[in-house]
């Protein structure tokens, strides 16, 4: 099974260098890798761009180290400002334009869709999308690989972490109106009717609808105990800050690792205190080995950016594909390098600190999370690594 798989990513692989539109070796010279990524550089999304920032850190320290096999990675990063309708043609740009070696990255769940089917006539590899949608690994794809639990999963554990651990006869539902938000309530209410409960009240967010007193007052007379929250970070600061204008009335925030950097305390203040959120890197203040570093790392290659989860993030999600380079060594091809990301097998020599691991069957490397809890514009420990 495994030599008619490698056998049939060859022959593609051939085929793509006879007809000339994405040879195993474009984007590789013998001095550098060029490596593409999109990020909301503008918009109602910036805040995600330090994501980007990060990869690019992290290249600039492999790269002080002398690269991999000598070359130097070089990260492309083009401007989608979060508008799914830009994607395309910023994908396109970097693809038949600048013509990248892999891509690593790229925000959004509706901006990965809206470029994913044409990534996949390009055949070109793509590390780490930046959206948790099962979609991207299930049923597996040859060419994706990610490190990004799943929605599905994290809403599930979310749910049960709040149905043994937290007493609440309602629950509710702030979530964004898109695939993101409703994968995650997807998980959340598979995770509740595990336990025999429901959502007795759902509310969507649309990105830029920041005025939510009528929505926070909903959950107020629905008697909502537990939110559960899944939005990008303006929706979730706007919602809690309504919520804190309300007397007597004090629901516990569940969110979305989407909502783990410390920007949400710069957005909601006070009112964020409290907030129990998931998240697939350790919490920034951290002395785990691989927290310690990757502070290092934006200290020095940063330019003044703030190490917050998004920079971990980053740093995270490109240290995947380094590696994979680095085991796919000098002589470099896309199929190669495809084959040498399936090679890693329970690694924990990353800044993650939990181990990951993919093969020809599963390209979802990490599919768990752990807890946190916001207190004094902090992040404090709450739980270690779960899965649903």
């Amino acid at each position: 099974m495994e030599l008619k798989r490698i056998l049939a990513l060859a022959a593609i692989c051939t085929l793509l260098v006879s007809v000339g539109c994405g040879g195993p070796d474009i984007g590789v010279t013998s001095e550098e890798v060029l490596i593409g990524t999109w990020a909301p550089m503008t918009g109602p999304a910036s805040n995600l761009s330090t994501i980007a920032k990060a990869m690019d850190a992290y290249f600039a320290y492999i790269n002080d180290q002398g690269g991999i096999h000598g070359r130097k990675l070089r990260l492309l990063i083009k401007d989608d400002g979060y508008d799914p309708a830009r994607t395309p043609g910023v994908v396109e740009e970097l693809i038949d334009g600048e013509h990248v070696f892999a891509l690593l990255g790229g925000n959004g769940t509706a901006n990965c869709l809206a470029v994913k089917d044409y990534i996949a006539m390009k055949l070109l590899p793509w590390v780490n999308p930046g959206s948790g949608a099962r979609v991207w690994t299930s049923p597996v794809n040859a060419y994706i690989f990610s490190t990004f639990p799943s929605y599905v999963t994290e809403g599930r554990i979310l749910a049960k972490y709040v149905v043994d651990e937290i007493e609440a006869d309602k629950y509710g539902m702030f979530y964004q109106d898109d695939s993101f938000g409703r994968e995650g309530q997807e998980g959340v209410r598979l995770g509740l009717r595990a336990a025999d409960k429901e959502i007795a009240l759902a509310q969507p967010y649309e990105v830029g609808q920041n005025d939510l007193a009528e929505v926070a007052q909903k959950f107020k007379d629905e008697e909502v105990d537990v939110i559960f929250v899944w939005s990008i970070t303006e929706g979730a600061a706007a919602l809690v800050k309504a919520l804190a204008e309300i007397e007597d009335y004090d629901p516990q925030i569940v969110a979305t690792q989407v909502l783990s950097d410390p920007v949400m305390f710069d957005l909601a203040g006070e009112a964020w205190d409290g907030a129990i959120v998931a998240s697939s890197v350790p919490e920034t203040t951290s002395e785990e080995a691989g927290a310690v570093k990757a502070r290092e790392i934006i200290e020095q290659y940063g330019n003044g950016m703030e190490f917050g989860t998004y920079a971990y993030w980053g740093l995270a999600r490109a240290e995947i594909l380094v590696e994979g380079l680095r085991r796919a060594g000098p002589e470099l091809s896309r199929l190669g390098f495809i084959l040498s990301l399936e090679t890693i097998d329970n690694w924990t020599d990353n800044f993650v600190g939990t181990p990951i691991s993919f093969d020809s069957d599963n390209h979802q490397g990490l599919n768990a999370v752990h807890l946190s809890k916001a207190e004094g514009g902090t992040l404090v420990h709450l739980s270690d690594w779960l899965e649903s």
